[in-house]
């Protein structure tokens, strides 16, 4: 899914910043870094979900995503944090469907050399009807990039076949 593109590109990005993370220390972190990513809302083809529901779909997203790091006194990356703020429009060529994603998402280096990217919030709801709502874990090799864990609390594995199925039935004939 588009959206899941998104994401993983968001991820990508932040990977790199939480790649100078190191153990938590017992003082009080510093925001050094404030950045705000801006979605414009232009429509663009998401192939996963026209293929999954067998006609064109499309996704524009508006709003933005606010990236904070946070810093320990010694200048050692603590700890980032995405905070969504995105409304979505899927279209089909029956209907439109609106649904937004907020909440918060942490990345955290483990001594082990894993990543920790924890998320909740809200990522399908549709004229106040929640599909998926939760909280999820996920743990990444840092070496390979690998995702070696995932946990999904509620109802929030946006990949979840159901998921895309509710989507299909929402904006088909």
């Amino acid at each position: 899914m588009e959206m899941r593109k998104v994401l993983l590109l968001v991820f990508g990005g932040l990977l790199a910043a939480v790649l100078l993370i190191s153990p938590a220390q017992a003082v009080k972190p510093i925001i050094v870094e404030e950045e705000t990513i801006r979605f414009d809302g232009t429509p663009v083809v998401d192939p996963d979900l026209s293929e999954a529901c067998g006609f064109p779909v499309t996704v524009s997203t508006r709003g933005h995503i606010r990236v904070t790091e946070f810093r320990d006194k010694s200048g050692d990356t603590r700890l980032v944090t995405n905070h969504p703020s995105l409304s979505d429009t899927l279209t089909s060529p029956y209907t439109s469907i609106q649904t937004s994603d907020g909440g918060l998402d942490k990345f955290t280096e483990n001594p082990d050399g894993t990543l920790l990217i924890f998320g909740t919030g809200i990522h399908l709801r549709v004229k106040g009807q929640v599909y998926a709502i939760g909280l999820w874990r996920l743990t990444i090799d840092l070496q390979t990039g690998e995702l070696i864990d995932q946990e999904y609390h509620g109802r929030f594995d946006v990949l979840a076949p159901e998921i895309g199925e509710t989507i299909c039935s929402l904006l088909g004939p």
